[in-house]
């Protein structure tokens, strides 16, 4: 079995005025094709009845279904993968645990971030914040344009590839800038489930991606 790719638009779940599944459903008919489950401060049996409904709906649909955290939940109802914060779990025990097949991303703010998680073997990372979020509590120092382009640099140096995904307070107006750095893709939540049509949001947003990732992957290739 294949592992999936990564895509350029991560959709992370957070509180809002639609539940869990609702913001998924609309996401996904907006055209998203990765969701991650995020649920801070939920007990573990919400999380994974919410959970076993969500990865339902995204095999039924072909997205790519995440949990942040909670490494046990994605081995028990065969989830796609998982994404580890910084005082998560290490993403080599997470290997061990859900096998080669998995996607394991984590979390980087420092090049120094980045090459450790490197070293044990995850998929993609999310580099950020980007700018002050109030979806995180203990947050990391904010990167700006100027921080991506300092690490993406700097991995291009050492020959690392590995997509990074930029995460942090991102809206559509970021796009453009960010893409110039290099990056693959970016991560968002509030920007979407904030919105009265999450799914026409996401639509507008996958849109300016294709343009803006289809342009710097002619510059830099």
């Amino acid at each position: 079995m294949k592992k999936k790719t990564i895509s350029r638009l991560h959709f992370i779940t957070s509180p809002s005025h639609q539940s869990y599944m609702e913001q998924i459903h609309s996401v996904v008919l907006g055209g998203g094709n990765w969701v991650q489950l995020r649920m801070k401060d939920e007990a573990t049996e919400t999380i994974e009845k919410v959970a076993v409904e969500a990865m339902s709906y995204c095999l039924d649909n072909g997205v790519t279904f995440i949990m942040n955290d909670h490494v046990e939940i994605a081995a028990k109802i065969g989830a796609d993968g998982v994404h580890l914060g910084k005082n998560d779990m290490s993403p080599d025990k997470a290997r061990e645990i859900l096998g080669p097949q998995a996607i394991i991303g984590g979390t980087a703010n420092t090049y120094k971030d980045v090459k450790q998680l490197v070293a044990m073997g995850v998929d993609y990372i999310g580099l950020g914040p980007f700018r002050f979020t109030e979806t995180k509590k203990n947050l990391s120092p904010t990167l700006g344009t100027e921080g991506y382009q300092s690490i993406i640099d700097k991995c291009k140096a050492e020959g690392i590839t590995i997509p990074i995904i930029a995460i942090g307070g991102l809206k559509a107006d970021d796009l453009s800038e960010l893409f110039d750095t290099g990056i693959h893709g970016v991560a968002i939540s509030s920007y979407i489930t904030s919105n009265e049509q999450p799914g026409v949001v996401t639509l507008e947003l996958l849109q300016k991606i294709g343009k803006y990732s289809s342009a710097n992957w002619t510059k830099f290739h």
